[in-house]
């Protein structure tokens, strides 16, 4: 965890991970500063007044935003261990929402997976947060049992990768003052009709490697990539 993640304002820490983190990582004690992150209102430093084995209480110094959340993640439903490391590292690069959805060639039983439950994917969510030290806002979070592109046609820039495309994002002009929407297939892929459907609602269709890769690394590949176009902005 590069910083605390703090549900309030309060300073106050009774959460067993987080106090685990705290004694055994971070080995902290009274007096010492720590980086935190107010969710869904900004960014301090914690100065630590009272700690022991069951509780932390933290003294917030000023709280200031954090960064703008910058994109939108659409993608087929994958086996959990990728869906976990999804809502985990696309958190930390800064994702806004998450909406995942069974393609034609998902597996159905993962529709049934724990990790569609609150309880589970928030902890991912919290620590992606957690280790970027720069974002708060929680992000949003859907599952769908049909492809949802008909629900993006008023998204002004949305982007689903392709790997018979003849373009990269290199070919395209992206306005990074607006929100992005990546669309990624599942583990087989998607199938031609599922293109058409995003073609239809105005997606456009990128190549961002010659191999095919993984869900998880394409995932990443193309949130880096648009990360250092969006750096030149």
């Amino acid at each position: 965890m590069n910083s605390l993640i703090l549900k309030d304002k309060s300073g106050s820490l009774t959460d067993e991970r987080i106090l685990s983190h705290i004694h055994t990582t971070l080995k902290l004690a009274v007096g010492d500063q720590v980086r935190c992150s107010v969710l869904n209102l900004g960014l301090c430093l914690g100065k630590v007044i009272e700690l022991s084995k069951s509780h932390c209480q933290l003294d917030l110094g000023e709280i200031t935003p954090g960064k703008n959340q910058w994109f939108d993640l659409v993608v087929g439903v994958s086996r959990p261990q990728t869906t976990k490391k999804i809502l985990e590292h696309a958190t930390t690069f800064g994702a806004r929402r998450f909406h995942f959805f069974k393609a034609a060639l998902s597996e159905k039983s993962y529709l049934d997976s724990k990790i569609f439950e609150q309880i589970e994917y928030d902890n991912f969510l919290l620590t992606g947060l957690s280790q970027s030290a720069i974002y708060t806002q929680l992000p949003e979070f859907k599952l769908d049992k049909y492809n949802p592109a008909d629900q993006y046609i008023n998204a002004p820039q949305k982007f689903i990768l392709d790997l018979k495309a003849d373009k990269s994002f290199l070919d395209t002009t992206i306005d990074f003052t607006k929100p992005i929407t990546l669309a990624v297939g599942p583990e087989r892929g998607f199938i031609p009709e599922d293109i058409a459907r995003f073609h239809a609602a105005g997606f456009a269709s990128i190549k961002i490697s010659s191999s095919i890769l993984r869900v998880e690394h394409a995932v990443y590949s193309a949130i880096s990539q648009l990360e250092l176009l969006r750096s030149q902005f």
